[in-house]
């Protein structure tokens, strides 16, 4: 029995020596996204839609920050109020939003979960949210709205979830 516990005690700090820490957060992409909307109007962040009305992510763009290496994306999972309501595999990655005339008027929170690659840098998934506001006619759309939205995403590694 002591021959054991002495060869479990002398194994001990190999454990250690081949271990290593990682800081994969120097590895991590560094990207920009670009949404387009359709029957939507994007206001100081925030995606207003008017209730009854069908709005729709047209597309998603991805830019990697560091010049010349390329990145992207394979698919977008969408939430709405924090309810899986579907994913787009297929580029440009758009999605349709059902507004009925039973959605709430008021505040509602979208979310988007992007796994991106990029060239020299972990595989790593984006989390982009908005703001929607949920309005009840046309008239109450902001006059100063576009219809895209440049967002800088929350980026974690993929094993981080």
């Amino acid at each position: 029995m002591k021959k054991y516990l002495l060869s479990i005690l002398a194994a001990l700090p190999m454990v250690f020596a081949f271990s290593a820490c990682s800081d994969d957060d120097n590895d991590l992409p560094d990207v920009d996204f670009d949404f387009t909307f359709e029957n939507a109007v994007v206001s100081d962040g925030t995606v207003y839609v008017v209730q009854g009305e069908d709005f729709e992510i047209t597309s998603i763009t991805v830019t990697n920050n560091e010049a010349g290496k390329g990145c992207g994306i394979s698919s977008a999972t969408y939430y709405w109020d924090y309810d899986f309501i579907g994913t787009s595999v297929q580029p440009p990655f758009g999605f349709k939003f059902i507004v009925s005339d039973e959605t709430p008027v008021g505040e509602h929170s979208l979310e988007i979960s992007c796994p991106v690659f990029a060239v020299d840098k972990s595989l790593a998934t984006a989390l982009i949210g908005f703001d929607v506001q949920v309005v009840a006619s046309p008239e109450e759309l902001p006059d100063d709205g576009t219809s895209g939205a440049h967002v800088d995403p929350k980026i974690s590694a993929t094993n981080d979830k």
